[in-house]
């Protein structure tokens, strides 16, 4: 089994008592299931993903980024439905790897906060350990066992196990380590998820005989099931956001912003663009249609038939696109033909420069460099489509 090449099968229904439409639901200007695609796609180990949803909304929003929709079933879709048959109908309904070597991982779309690596690192334990599957838990904290109680209608309290309340245990520091289930990430086999293992019957059977965990830190795994929870993901995901961009911002600058602006430091002219999140919107869809043409003809091929595949995915999802766009150099008052071609231009806004080598090298950034400044736009993707996972060979610069 490879670490690379997973399948994500991200699990959002429309129905929910606790908040309903949470799956679909704004945090921080994006739709929740927004947030796991996002983590899906910046996975390094993720090379498909599928949605399995009955929210017309969560399907939209999916489409829009490129993964696979998979329309759940209603009986499939209720409240005492189970995750593992969910899965299971998603896995078979894109045809269920013929490699059963590939890795699954199960997601929750009401889990929009979750750490960077916790993906990858889910399915390398997979591959490496040789385990049925692996799970993200957190530690209980207060609400541990031991201090588990029962309160009787006469108002009594009495321990939940055992004779002695709380185990005779007070101070949080001495309780002995206990974790539960997190929701962050579920990897496994897929003849764990088909149940042909051998493990015993039971609700969690999919998971195999030899399951193993992954321990994240408090607050690491935000899971939404309450009004409560949502507010406290879409401002955890607000403060996030602000602190990206400045540090983004900041490593552009100190990295790249020299030599991509000639050497100069000075802090921008007044009427600059300026990166947004609409930027960030705009390059993440862009990313999805390169993703998924590149799902379909894989590496190998000439730029020519991926310029002309991206072309037309960028305008099946309802972008303005232009193609071999003519980039002049107005010199001294004079327009100069240059003879440069932007590949493809979205919206106005974003030049793409398609590569189809074995590396990206100094020469390919300083061609989509040229062409920003010479048609006076500041977001360029160089995307290289002779990569075995795409993501290895998408990248987006950002000029002031």
């Amino acid at each position: 089994m490879s670490e690379s090449g997973a399948l994500a099968i991200i699990l959002a229904r429309a129905g929910s008592k606790g908040l309903p439409g949470k799956n679909s639901a704004m945090l921080a200007g994006k739709p929740c299931v927004q947030w796991t695609i996002e983590a899906a796609m910046n996975s390094a180990c993720v090379d498909r993903i599928v949605v399995s949803s009955d929210d017309a909304d969560v399907n939209d929003c999916a489409h829009k980024l490129g993964c696979t929709i998979v329309d759940r079933p209603a009986e499939l879709a209720h409240d005492t439905a189970t995750i593992d048959d969910a899965a299971r109908h998603a896995y078979q309904a894109v045809g269920s790897p013929d490699d059963q070597s590939v890795p699954i991982v199960i997601l929750y779309a009401n889990v929009p906060i979750r750490p960077e690596s916790l993906i990858d690192d889910a399915v390398r334990l997979l591959v490496e350990s040789g385990c049925d599957s692996v799970q993200s838990f957190a530690a209980v904290g207060k609400h541990h066992p031991w201090w588990t109680v029962k309160v009787d209608e006469s108002g009594s309290v009495l321990p939940w196990e055992g004779e002695a309340l709380y185990h005779n245990c007070f101070r949080r520091q001495d309780l002995p380590s206990a974790q539960i289930p997190d929701g962050g990430v579920i990897a496994l086999t897929g003849d764990a998820l088909m149940r042909r293992v051998g493990a015993a019957e039971g609700p969690h059977c999919f998971l195999g005989n030899d399951r193993r965990g992954i321990v994240t830190g408090e607050g690491d795994v935000v899971d939404i099931d309450s009004r409560v929870d949502q507010i406290v993901a879409d401002a955890i995901l607000r403060e996030r956001g602000r602190k990206d961009f400045t540090t983004e911002h900041a490593e552009h600058t100190e990295k790249e912003g020299r030599e991509e602006r000639g050497g100069k430091k000075d802090g921008g002219k007044e009427g600059e663009k300026k990166w947004d999140g609409r930027d960030a919107e705009l390059t993440h869809r862009v990313i999805g249609c390169a993703i998924q043409v590149h799902r379909e003809l894989g590496p190998g091929l000439l730029e020519s038939v991926y310029e002309t595949c991206l072309f037309d995915e960028l305008c099946r999802s309802g972008f303005a696109v232009e193609q071999q766009v003519v980039c002049d150099v107005a010199y001294k008052g004079r327009t100069i033909q240059s003879g440069l071609r932007m590949d493809i231009v979205v919206e106005n806004r974003v030049v793409i420069e398609l590569k189809a080598v074995d590396e990206l090298k100094r020469v390919h950034f300083a061609q989509l460099m040229s062409y920003l400044k010479l048609s006076n736009k500041k977001l360029g993707l160089l995307i290289n489509f002779n990569e075995h996972i795409l993501k290895a060979g998408i990248k987006r610069i950002i000029l002031e």
